[in-house]
């Protein structure tokens, strides 16, 4: 045998036996540690380990309350009267759909998944993963030419990927179980969005923070949640715009390998202990930083999710006219809300780059204000004709070219004002 066989011969003997001495490796199978890293090392069902996800989720939705068919009853009563009442103030039609009273866990087992949450984080995760399989220490390189061992380090190095952002969204998922009011209280789409939902008791807690009557609270966010259902599961090219522009910002992302191969070799990883993963990956380390290519993404991104929210506050709010006396005192408080943000949104915020509440919500609500002033509700809605009738962050300064490229648009197809299927 010449000395390259000999050499692996012995590289061969050294990995089956590293500590010599007939050492069985199917020992650690009997050690908690590594029978649960070995757990987390083999997941191979995609760029987020939605396990683990839900695992630290439901660790930290420990909201006690639990609700019963009287809730349910009077949420599916207050949704049945929003819907009565906004079909007199939008063009958009009601969506039939399930009304929920949520528990947090209930909240979390829907959210922390790839169906969930995972629509808006899964993109930026494959990207990640694709990093850390490209950026092998230059050691471990020269070991590739080693049958299956190239394949079996990406493997893992997937699997880390997987495991960091399981844990950063089970840890976003189960912080947001305790803020939000409802299935649609980000503005977008985190479980399914035919649902609309109450999420634990915190619309209760903030009736009574604010002195509203419950009734009154309910009635409200039954008309904020039917109006969000009506854009995300009525306009039928709405979510998939919502997708594609999340998948080119995803696809303009830089990754930094070293800078995660760093983050990966931080002591006091413990895969049988949620806290301490949470803890070592929850850091700023992972907070993406958007480039240039994904800055104009951004820009394009964040119109739509702030014209969303602010056709939705709008609606609301004529909806509700005179009908809800603490709307006013609800507004306010929601707008005081959305500009603190809570730890959850502060850290999906930092995951994927994308600031979901907006500050152009204002200069939305302004340009929504001024095309109704020129055209009625049935000018605004014109909208959710197409996705080319979106207004961009321009349109939203100055109004006016909005309302020139609609009437341009009229003129040349005068049936231009048929909703697309």
């Amino acid at each position: 045998m010449d000395g390259s066989g000999r050499t692996m011969r012995v590289y061969h003997d050294h990995m089956s036996d590293p500590f010599g001495g007939g050492f069985d490796p199917r020992m650690f199978e009997q050690v908690p540690l590594f029978r649960e890293l070995a757990k987390v090392m083999s997941w191979t069902k995609g760029p987020v380990n939605w396990d683990l996800a839900l695992q630290t989720a439901e660790s930290l939705a420990t909201d006690p309350v639990t609700r019963t068919d009287r809730d349910e009853h009077e949420f599916s009563d207050a949704v049945r009267v929003a819907e009565l009442w906004l079909d007199q103030v939008t063009g958009l039609e009601a969506v039939d759909g399930p009304v929920r009273t949520l528990t947090a866990r209930e909240w979390v087992a829907a959210a922390a998944a790839d169906t969930g949450l995972g629509l808006l984080v899964e993109p930026l995760a494959a990207g990640m993963g694709r990093a850390l399989s490209e950026g092998m220490p230059e050691q471990l390189r020269a070991m590739e030419g080693q049958p299956g061992f190239a394949d079996a380090l990406r493997q893992s190095f997937g699997a880390m990927g997987a495991m960091m952002y399981g844990v950063q969204i089970g840890t976003i998922a189960g912080s947001l179980s305790g803020q939000l009011l409802g299935a649609y209280d980000l503005g977008v789409p985190v479980i399914d969005a035919r649902t609309v939902a109450t999420v634990g008791a915190q619309h209760e807690r903030f009736a009574a923070e604010y002195d509203v009557e419950p009734a009154e609270m309910r009635h409200w966010l039954a008309l904020r949640e039917a109006t969000f259902r009506r854009m995300w599961a009525g306009v039928d090219w709405l979510q998939p715009q919502l997708s594609g522009l999340i998948a080119e910002f995803a696809a303009a992302a830089e990754f930094n390998p070293e800078q995660l191969m760093e983050q990966f070799g931080t002591g006091g990883l413990d895969p049988g202990n949620v806290e301490s993963l949470s803890d070592a990956l929850g850091g700023s380390e992972f907070a993406v930083e958007p480039t240039a290519a994904q800055q104009q993404v951004l820009s394009r991104l964040q119109a739509l999710v702030a014209f969303v929210e602010a056709y939705a506050e709008l609606v609301v709010s004529r909806a509700a006219g005179t009908r809800l006396t603490a709307l006013a005192r609800i507004e306010e408080a929601m707008r005081r809300r959305r500009a603190a943000q809570g730890p959850g949104e502060r850290t999906l915020h930092q995951l994927i780059g994308l600031d979901l509440l907006p500050r152009q919500v204002r200069d939305a609500r302004a340009f929504c204000d001024a095309v109704i002033a020129a055209r009625e509700q049935a000018g605004l809605d014109r909208v959710w004709h197409s996705s080319s009738r979106l207004p961009t962050s321009d349109d939203f300064a100055d109004p006016s070219r909005w309302l020139v490229r609609m009437a341009a648009l009229e003129l040349d197809d005068p049936g231009a004002d048929t909703p697309t299927d």
